[in-house]
């Protein structure tokens, strides 16, 4: 029994021996070590020169990034050929929107131009269609509610448009969406405004009263119960406050309300144009001519739409800011 391999003294040595004494775990290790080394010659071998001197990149690649020619060129290089269009997008809504967003990389126009090429080469994007201002304002559930979003049937129908096949630029300068008479940046700072529709889909719930114990929220009437009051009893009483008020977000919290006189504004509603039905709203065949012919001196003929129409058509210009709770005499 001492000297059974199966014995105390066999177990000994075969325990000596170790799992390399099996042909197979000799052959299996050697072929392990192989495939490790030939790994690391080839990514020796394809392993490019510079690679990792100073960070898990080629060196020479900063050079090669550095050298390229930019795609992209930035509306600062826009402006340098496009004065009058640059002023007009600097101080309107579209201000943080490039000007290659709509218009495409501005690479190639600004070569040829640069080396007086004819017009027809390195035209840029220009096609006015629909489709191009809806890719960022169609109305859809994923979009913010206070970004500026529309239903284009519900849009034509509230402001008289019966071609569905209007182009938005027909009444909207892409430059100058609003036609602001100020800078963006200097429209009064505002808390956020909550809308009915920001939660519930149905537009119609705007007309109805709060049920008791819904949750508060700030809309306009909260501190112009006043002048919406007054509002109400105008022809513009069907219009949302922000349909001519624009609320521009800046941060969570706040953003900046849009009051904005220029007649141009209200021509986007107002100006005749073949798309627009008759009788609905009333239309200028032209401004100047409009105010030239109402004025009853000089001094007149400097005046705005809402100059004349503030007061009559719109609401009061001077009402007191008055908080909803006031008016009604308690506590909401």
């Amino acid at each position: 029994m001492a000297g059974d391999a199966h014995g105390p003294d066999g177990g000994d040595e075969h325990r000596k021996t170790g799992i390399l004494s099996f042909p197979y775990s000799r052959r299996f290790f050697a072929l392990f070590l192989v495939a490790i080394l030939g790994g690391l010659a080839v990514r020796a071998a394809l392993r490019p020169e510079g690679f990792g001197e100073i960070g898990f990149f080629r060196t020479g690649a900063l050079a090669e990034e550095a050298a390229r020619e930019p795609t992209l060129q930035g509306k600062g290089v826009c402006s340098e050929c496009h004065a009058v269009e640059f002023a007009a997008h600097e101080k309107d809504v579209h201000v943080t929107v490039q000007c290659e967003d709509c218009h495409g990389s501005g690479d190639q126009h600004v070569k040829a131009r640069k080396e007086g090429l004819p017009p027809e080469q390195g035209k840029m994007f220009r096609e006015l269609a629909q489709a191009n201002c809806l890719a960022c304002h169609r109305r859809l559930q994923a979009r913010p509610k206070l970004f500026p979003t529309i239903d284009i049937g519900e849009h034509f129908a509230t402001v008289g448009v019966t071609d569905p096949a209007t182009k938005c630029q027909s009444c909207h300068n892409p430059h100058e969406p609003l036609f602001l008479d100020r800078k963006v940046e200097q429209a009064r700072l505002h808390p956020l405004i909550h809308a009915c529709t920001d939660c519930h889909a149905d537009s119609a719930i705007r007309t109805k009263p709060l049920p008791e114990g819904h949750v508060v929220t700030f809309q306009c009437k909260d501190c112009h119960a006043g002048v919406l009051a007054d509002f109400k009893t105008k022809p513009h009483k069907d219009l949302d406050c922000q349909m001519c008020h624009v609320f521009r977000q800046d941060s969570e919290f706040s953003g900046r309300i849009l009051k904005n006189g220029n007649p141009k504004f209200c021509l986007m509603c107002h100006q005749k144009q073949p798309f627009r039905g008759k009788g609905r709203i009333p239309q200028l065949e032209s401004f100047e001519a409009h105010r030239n012919e109402m004025a009853a001196d000089e001094s007149e003929k400097q005046n705005r739409c809402v100059d004349c129409h503030g007061e009559e058509k719109i609401h009061t210009m001077h009402g007191p800011v008055v908080s909803s709770q006031a008016a009604e005499g308690g506590t909401r």
